[in-house]
């Protein structure tokens, strides 16, 4: 058995040391690839949040197209009621602040519908405007 010398030791160290410290940028990179658990989980929380949203928003459109508006018109009233498109965007942003770690975005259309009778049948989009909702993430849920 050979015996190694204590400065032979300390050679070998450092030129693992140095070895290492030449590979760690490519490690890196791949470390850097690997998404974070707590961005992940928060993004698809904010998905969830938004489909229960967006269902919450069918079911008011429901409401206001059996309690249509009567708007005055040229020659008779016109039937109108607020709906909202069922495509939605998300994006979801770190704030970094601990208490409230990330906002969502929500984007969607609202439209008037103009219909052509007092049981709001045959109706038509009147007009669309684009709609922007921001939560905040805060105690583990998404708030208003």
């Amino acid at each position: 058995m050979t015996r190694l010398s204590l400065s032979k030791i300390i050679s070998i160290c450092a030129l693992a040391v140095a070895f290492l410290l030449m590979a760690a940028p490519a490690f890196a990179d791949d470390v850097a690839s690997i998404p974070d658990s707590a961005d992940e989980r928060a993004r698809d929380s904010f998905s969830e949040f938004a489909r229960d949203w967006m269902a919450k928003m069918q079911e008011n459109e429901a409401k206001n197209r059996a309690n249509p508006t009567m708007q005055p018109g040229p020659s008779e009233n016109m039937v109108t009621y607020r709906g909202f498109d069922e495509d939605f965007t998300v994006e979801l942003r770190p704030t970094g602040h601990p208490s409230a770690p990330f906002v969502g975005i929500l984007r969607y259309n609202e439209q008037v519908y103009s219909c052509d009778g007092v049981g709001a049948s045959n109706c038509t989009v009147a007009s669309s405007l684009p709609v922007t909702e921001i939560f905040r993430y805060q105690g583990g849920r998404w708030i208003y």
